[in-house]
């Protein structure tokens, strides 16, 4: 049985870590039924391969997972099926509007949104999703942070002027960062779904790409199990 829990870990990973050894000969019944749970959420018939390794980036990469390890992985396997750089580039710098979230919760708290009115620059179909969800908050951005607008609103258009990658995956790129377990922003999320769907997602890919973020689970047993190994070695 456990070929068939390596072969699940190479089709995730590209090859069996040596944690996921460790893992097979501490418990190779847990072993074969987590690699199981981990590739039901990877698999995906609605996902395009070089699509599933650029979300699973987004949330490696994102600012607050922080992955080394896996980003070094999914850099790596998105070009091994196809990804260009251009595209890698493209999930890359997404990423730091992630940051942008402490601003759109915490100037609510200090100021009040019925004082402020829709910049012209964040006018129309794109942004009235978000000026929805957080009513006053690019107004207040504008208003009390002006440099600070002005350098985000630029910085947004030149990420989106330079794109290769298609507006429906940037859009879920921003929906995984959003899901991850260590930022579960689900009011950004809600608007990045309305986006990708927009921009012609299929609910199915919306779901696929969701369905992602618990592969992250991998993570906590992988790290445990090299702490195990470490102390086996060390007191051998």
């Amino acid at each position: 049985m456990t070929e068939h829990a390596r072969r699940r870990i190479v089709q995730i990973r590209g090859a069996v870590p040596a944690e996921w050894e460790n893992l097979l000969d501490l418990d190779p019944t847990f072993a074969e039924a987590f690699a199981a749970y981990l590739a039901s959420a990877y698999e995906s018939d609605v996902l395009p391969a070089h699509i599933r390794e650029l979300l699973l980036l987004a949330h490696d990469a994102s600012v607050t997972v922080r992955d080394v390890d896996g980003v070094e992985l999914r850099v790596r396997r998105a070009f091994e099926v196809g990804a260009s750089e251009r595209e890698v580039l493209d999930v890359l710098f997404l990423l730091p509007f992630i940051a942008i979230h402490g601003l759109s919760e915490g100037l609510p708290l200090v100021l009040d949104r019925d004082r402020y009115d829709v910049p012209d620059a964040t006018r129309g179909a794109y942004w009235a999703a978000f000026e929805e969800r957080f009513p006053g908050v690019h107004g207040m951005m504008a208003a009390e942070l002006p440099r600070f607008f002005d350098a985000y609103r630029n910085l947004g258009e030149v990420i989106w002027r330079q794109a290769e990658l298609e507006p429906r995956w940037r859009e879920l790129a921003l929906v995984v960062a959003d899901m991850s377990t260590t930022h579960l922003f689900t009011e950004g999320a809600a608007i990045h779904i309305q986006n990708a769907l927009r921009y012609g997602a299929t609910k199915d890919q919306v779901v696929a790409a969701i369905a992602l973020t618990t592969t992250f689970a991998g993570a906590a047993v992988e790290l445990g199990v090299r702490a195990i190994a470490s102390y086996r070695a060390r007191n051998r």
